[in-house]
């Protein structure tokens, strides 16, 4: 699983186009198809497809598909398992990420006369548009393929493609569901942590993906379980290794990774700590009792 864009800018299919900090425009292109890839969106995403198909699976278990030509905009804080399925050869797909600072900066000139207080959907979706397809090309052709990397370029891009976008959505709508995303948003703490206490997240991540600063998070995390984050998450982890142990056959770098470790080495030091022995040791042990069996 992976931060984005944190973990995209070392990806080697990815190009940088504009960038300043995490908001950047970034174009990602790939020949082989790609599954199952767990992701969590820190920054709010609009997505313009040029060719193959992108299938995502939401947290909330809402299933899209892209295909070309076609638009996604996602809210940040949204957990997926995403698809992308090469089509004549190539997948390629152009990302837009940014902060509320430029949907503030956005709505500044909008006219918004009254504020739904419905949640924020998990997205928003355009079809194909033939304005934005020329802005996706003039975009490739002007800042990547002559590498005009200037960050003072990407805000106004950004603040573009808004424009672009409430031109063809319904402009109230639009603008209201953009002033939605600017504000706090919280998750149920109990639930979003017995989902995903196995992802490879810090606490600060599990903070900002449930609404919380982190002093707020570990409070009422406290208040939910009476105990501090880490012991909790920890324990849940070493129960899930020792399930996963009983039911099948596996190396221990891929019981740490399915368990929501990344440094093996102090997976295994957690595991004897538990245990009293390491994850190869018992899993020997284990064998021994079956045999005598």
């Amino acid at each position: 699983m992976i931060l984005i864009p944190q973990k995209l800018f070392a990806d080697k299919q990815v190009t940088t186009i504009l960038r300043d900090g995490n908001a950047c425009i970034l174009s990602k292109e790939l020949t082989d198809e790609v599954k199952g890839k767990e992701g969590y969106v820190s920054n709010h995403v609009i997505s313009i497809l040029i060719s193959g198909e992108q299938q995502i699976r939401t947290y909330d278990d809402n299933l899209i598909k892209v295909y070309p030509n076609e638009v996604l905009f996602m809210p940040r804080g949204v957990y997926y398992l995403t698809d992308l399925i090469p089509k004549g050869g190539t997948f390629k797909i152009l990302l837009f990420f940014f902060d509320d600072s430029i949907i503030q900066e956005f709505l500044s000139s909008s006219k918004i006369h009254e504020i739904s207080k419905q949640s924020v959907p998990d997205h928003l979706k355009f079809g194909v548009v033939p304005k934005l397809n020329l802005f996706a090309d003039s975009l490739v052709s002007l800042y990547q393929n002559n590498q005009l990397q200037n960050k003072a370029f990407l805000r106004l891009k950004i603040l573009e493609l808004l424009f672009l976008l409430n031109s063809i959505a319904k402009e109230q709508a639009f603008a209201d569901f953009l002033f939605r995303l600017t504000l706090p948003k919280k998750r149920n703490i109990k639930t979003f942590m017995q989902k995903n206490f196995d992802k490879p997240l810090k606490i600060e991540d599990y903070a900002y993906l449930t609404g919380r600063s982190l002093s707020t998070f570990r409070r009422d995390f406290k208040q939910y379980y009476d105990i501090t984050p880490q012991k909790w998450i920890k324990e849940k982890r070493l129960d899930k290794a020792l399930e996963i142990l009983k039911t099948k056959e596996i190396s221990v770098t891929e019981l740490a990774y399915e368990v929501g470790y990344e440094n093996i080495s102090y997976f295994i030091k957690e595991f004897k700590n538990r245990v009293g022995q390491s994850p190869k040791q018992y899993i020997l042990s284990e064998y021994r009792n079956t045999l005598r069996k």
